[in-house]
């Protein structure tokens, strides 16, 4: 109920429309708890010998209360709606914040079907847990509480007895609700997991093609959706099969009070008109306690959705105490690592449903454990501002590991790292990232305009900044080629593009937002050899002054660095230049001894 709580207070965010809602809706009750009462008088003035003209002025205040409740209906509804569809606007908002923030380890480890679910899925269910807080969950308590404290004023036999009938009634629903919310919980849990087969094969179309996978990954979508709809007819069918149990129980009232009321009608205690009040008030109850299932079962259902979300909403657990606000300064860009170890782990990111491993509690997330050896142990080397550093190794031995330290993507497991002689942690991230150009090894471009994709790091630079960027990345000549130029919208990951267009448009984005220190990893791998080298030229522009960490495995790349750190399994092995490195380093000698091929024009 904590997570369910979590979700109800967004309503309290807008407490006025909230309070609007649900005063229209008590109004609408108290008028329909009003009308068996004039219900009763007029049975009882029928049996008497009055013969004026309050018959007909009862009908006509009925008749008015009927209308009023119609009025106040017709209010209530769109106030209704728009209070809780702004909530749950607040709530996508939200989630999408906490996505937006969350670490990179963190991300490593959530599977992208599971957070569409749930950013998704599971918060358009929402939806129902509001309307059943602001709108049925009060009508049935207020409606409850009501009904049964007019019976108890109109007979307290009867109204004893209508609360002995409701009270296993109640009991029965909360402890058969309990059995349900667990399953709907697994229903949740088998939509994500259909959810990322969809993502991975949208995301992996051409290579299921490529190896003619389709009817595998046919089967595979098959058997995870058997899987969820096999959980949701249970859940369904788990409580359609008990809520006319608890229909029977309370339908067990009506027969025992016209019997006892009848007895007290016989001899006088209470009036004909005073016991069909008890009777309408009970059907009232009953037509309730079929309400109270309905409303049980999206409250589970919604409950278990509600959950979800709030694992997205929780607060990342910190590995290290939290440090005061960070630091602002102009970047040097001085470098310094000190005894720097890191290793991945396997942090669960979510609570998800594994049968073939032992589950934590609720409340207790699962164990982190590493994924895999030490990716970087023992480095300790220090890197003046501006200089140009060249990080060689083979594969796997932990070079975009090396830059995604300095961006502060992950934290160091042991040691630090300084820039400008102050601890990375100390600075403010914001500040720190946007001094930093990136080229990733594998581009992410955007399904947008070319000048936006530029643009990404510095969204108001002018059109001439960008197209001055691009010239310098070798990638105006091409863009001016495509329909609309830099007005072009490319396909999702810019998958319209070359590798090695790609590769400059990403060039193109660090270059622009003119960093003081630049990580390209593998930044040339995409082009041909006189691509390459007119981006080489253009690099040198844009390294002039800046400290520069680049991964490359040509040693034309390389030859040219101020120092190049030799990396295997995660160690620093060797640091130097490349003439001594060719004498002194036997790995680097055998990584880069042997002139390279020369690759043929076509």
């Amino acid at each position: 109920m904590a997570a369910v709580w979590r979700i109800v207070g967004f309503l309290g965010e807008r407490p006025g429309w909230t309070a609007l809602s649900i005063g229209l809706l008590l109004l609408n009750i108290s008028i329909e708890l009003s009308l068996p009462q004039f219900l009763g008088f007029t049975i009882t003035a029928l049996g008497g010998t009055a013969a004026d003209g309050s018959l007909g002025k009862t009908i006509g205040l009925f008749l008015g209360l009927v209308v009023l409740r119609a009025g106040v209906g017709l209010v209530l509804g769109p106030i209704r709606n728009r209070t809780a569809q702004t909530a749950l606007g607040d709530v996508r908002a939200a989630v999408y914040d906490s996505l937006q923030r969350r670490s990179f380890a963190w991300h490593d480890n959530a599977r992208t079907g599971e957070l569409i679910s749930r950013a998704g899925t599971d918060v358009g269910r929402l939806q129902d847990l509001l309307f059943v807080c602001l709108l049925f969950g009060v009508d049935v308590a207020a409606g409850l509480i009501g009904t049964l404290s007019l019976i108890f004023i109109t007979s307290p036999r009867l109204g004893l007895m209508t609360l002995l009938a409701l009270v296993p009634t109640v009991a029965s629903m909360a402890w058969f609700a309990a059995q349900l919310q667990p399953r709907w919980r697994r229903v949740h849990e088998r939509h994500g997991a259909m959810s990322t087969v969809i993502q991975e094969n949208i995301a992996g179309v051409r290579v299921v093609k490529a190896f003619a996978r389709e009817s595998a990954e046919i089967t595979k979508f098959r058997l995870r959706r058997t899987d969820f709809l096999k959980e949701m007819a249970e859940a369904v069918n788990y409580w359609a099969a008990r809520v006319p149990f608890a229909q029977f129980l309370f339908g067990l009232a009506v027969p025992l009070t016209l019997w006892i009321g009848g007895s007290e009608v016989l001899h006088g205690s209470i009036s004909l008109g005073d016991l069909a009040k008890v009777l309408v008030y009970q059907m009232a109850l009953g037509g309730r306690i079929g309400v109270i299932g309905q409303i049980t079962n999206i409250l589970q259902n919604s409950s278990s959705a509600a959950q979800r979300i709030s694992e997205l909403l929780d607060p990342p657990n910190l590995p290290s105490p939290q440090r005061p606000p960070g630091r602002i300064a102009p970047i040097q860009g001085a470098i310094a690592f000190e005894g720097v170890a890191f290793q991945y782990v396997s942090e669960p990111s979510l609570r998800v449903l594994d049968e073939s491993k032992p589950q934590p509690p609720e409340n207790r997330p699962a164990a982190t454990t590493p994924s895999r050896t030490q990716a970087l142990e023992g480095l300790s080397f220090t890197i003046p501002a501006g200089s140009r550093v060249a990080i060689v190794g083979p594969t796997g031995s932990g070079k975009s590991t090396l830059l995604a330290l300095i961006a502060r993507f992950y934290e160091p497991t042991h040691g630090r790292i300084l820039l400008d002689n102050t601890d990375l942690r100390d600075w403010d991230r914001d500040t720190l990232r946007q001094s930093i150009g990136i080229v990733f090894q594998e581009t992410f471009l955007f399904s947008a305009t070319l000048a936006e994709n530029i643009a990404l790091g510095r969204p108001l630079a002018s059109r001439e900044e960008i197209e001055a960027a691009a010239r310098t990345a070798r990638a105006d000549g091409f863009i001016r080629e495509l329909p609309q130029g830099y007005d072009t919208v490319i396909g999702e990951r810019g998958i319209s593009l070359s590798g090695g267009q790609r590769q400059r448009i990403a060039i193109a984005r660090a270059l622009l937002i003119q960093p003081q220190i630049v990580l390209l990893d593998d930044a040339t791998s995409a082009v041909d050899p006189s691509t390459e080298e007119e981006i080489r030229e253009a690099m040198r522009e844009l390294c002039c002054g800046r400290t520069t960490f680049l991964v490359a495995h040509r040693a034309a790349t390389i030859r040219s660095a101020d120092q190049i750190l030799v990396m295997q399994e995660g160690k620093l092995v060797a640091q130097g230049q490349h003439t001594s490195l060719l004498t002194d380093c036997s790995l680097y000698r055998e990584l880069f001894a042997h002139p390279e091929p020369q690759t043929p024009a076509h």
